[in-house]
């Protein structure tokens, strides 16, 4: 009786002695899988190689998340900005190369070249890069946060908000803060003109001393519906021989200024004005206006064919002169001329060795309306340009000459070839 009465009494003990040693074996974790305490443990059990692990651990985690940070840093300063556009539920992201009354074009950064699209099949354009946005004769600098009704930009800059109507924008350029070049500087500070500058010179020491300079001007400046167009070439060559007089070859200025009011992007009425200066072939000077049609036929952004045909008039007149005899002496000369004219442009790329090449010419042809085989007057210049950067290129300018000169030692044709240094904006 008093057996059982005592193993009553001390099962209760031992279960909980059982129970807590139990508990003093069993590792506890922590979330962060460092080693806690268990029930009953005492700091004293926690060994030195249990801290040199959970120490090590931490400092393998620390190492990591940093890792990551610097990772996502450099990743956010590599990565390019992107300007997207929703276009029948399709998300493209590129960045615009050119905004037009008609069309968006758009350069993908998946692929090379570019795709044109139309403001009808848009949903949505949002730009990262910040944009300078000429209209209506005033300017707007931000970014594109959305389009409305297909015909409005919404212009973000700072907390502002503007709607510009997208027919009523001549240019849309990357901003200097975008692109601070020297190309992309001169775009946005003469946004309507494209032009270059050309420079030719050559020296010749000996028996003979030759100079010759050439300088060549040609600009394009287009607002709205006008389209103007600057052509100016000069030439100066002098040669001096031991014994003999100083001799005059070359003294030559050529202008031409151009006004097109433009119908459309390929129709356009234009008016232009001509003079030729040229001393060693007897022209004094030679004035001749002409208006009429043009139609630009296009192949590709950069490719293109135009013609143009209307009337014109044609006033010349002479140096001083020796005619020959029994020929009649004419010192001025002038006559209503028809106007016909054809203009090329072609921009090629990856030609073998070549990697871009630029090909120009420009003919015309007025010849007198009452006598065209005594009166005429005809122009033609071909340029093949040789890009080194955006900014500067080599050009070969070839120009024929063919006129009605009545001086007998000229002669109606002249050649001119010359390898210029040009400097684009």
């Amino acid at each position: 009786m008093f057996s059982r009465l005592l193993f009553l009494t001390l099962l209760p003990l031992s279960l909980h002695l059982f129970a807590s040693e139990g508990e003093h074996g069993k590792e506890r974790l922590s979330d962060d899988g460092n080693r806690t305490l268990g029930v009953g443990e005492k700091l004293d059990d926690v060994t030195r190689e249990d801290v040199v692990e959970a120490r090590q651990k931490r400092l393998r985690i620390e190492a990591e998340e940093s890792r990551q940070k610097e990772e996502l840093r450099l990743d956010g300063a590599k990565r390019e900005k992107v300007d997207t556009i929703v276009v029948k539920g399709t998300v493209l992201q590129g960045r615009i190369t050119e905004l037009t009354s008609k069309y968006v074009e758009y350069s993908l950064v998946y692929g090379t070249g570019t795709i044109r699209i139309a403001y009808k099949d848009i949903e949505q354009i949002t730009t990262e890069h910040e944009y300078h946005i000429f209209y209506l004769g005033k300017e707007t600098v931000g970014r594109v946060v959305g389009i409305e009704n297909h015909t409005f930009l919404i212009i973000k800059h700072g907390d502002v908000k503007e709607l510009v109507k997208i027919g009523n924008i001549d240019r849309f350029i990357l901003s200097v803060k975008e692109n601070d070049t020297i190309e992309n500087r001169l775009r946005n500070m003469f946004p309507y003109t494209r032009g270059s500058i050309d420079l030719g010179m050559e020296f010749e020491t000996g028996i003979k001393r030759k100079k010759k300079i050439s300088l060549a001007y040609n600009m394009v400046r287009k607002v709205t519906n006008h389209r103007q167009i600057l052509d100016i070439h000069y030439n100066y060559e002098t040669t001096e021989t031991e014994g003999a007089d100083k001799s005059l070859d070359k003294k030559e200025l050529y202008i031409s200024g151009e006004e097109n009011y433009l119908l459309d992007r390929k129709r356009f009425y234009f008016a232009q004005l001509g003079y030729d200066f040229d001393q060693p072939r007897g022209i004094e000077y030679r004035l001749y206006p002409s208006i009429g049609y043009g139609h630009r036929f296009y192949f590709g952004k950069e490719t293109w064919i135009q013609l143009k045909g209307g009337a014109g008039y044609v006033y010349e007149s002479f140096y001083p002169y020796d005619p020959l005899p029994g020929e009649k002496y004419v010192g001025n000369n002038d006559y209503s001329a028809l106007f016909v004219g054809i203009s090329a442009k072609d921009h090629l790329r990856d030609l073998w060795l070549i990697e871009e090449l630029i090909l120009t010419a420009n003919v015309f042809y007025m010849p007198s309306l009452m006598a065209p085989s005594d009166d005429w007057l005809s122009r033609m210049t071909f340029t093949v340009d040789f890009p080194l950067t955006s900014l500067l290129s080599l050009k070969l300018l070839y120009r024929v000459v063919n006129d009605d000169n009545p001086v007998p030692e000229v002669g109606n044709n002249k050649t001119t070839t010359d390898l210029l240094f040009s400097i684009h904006y």
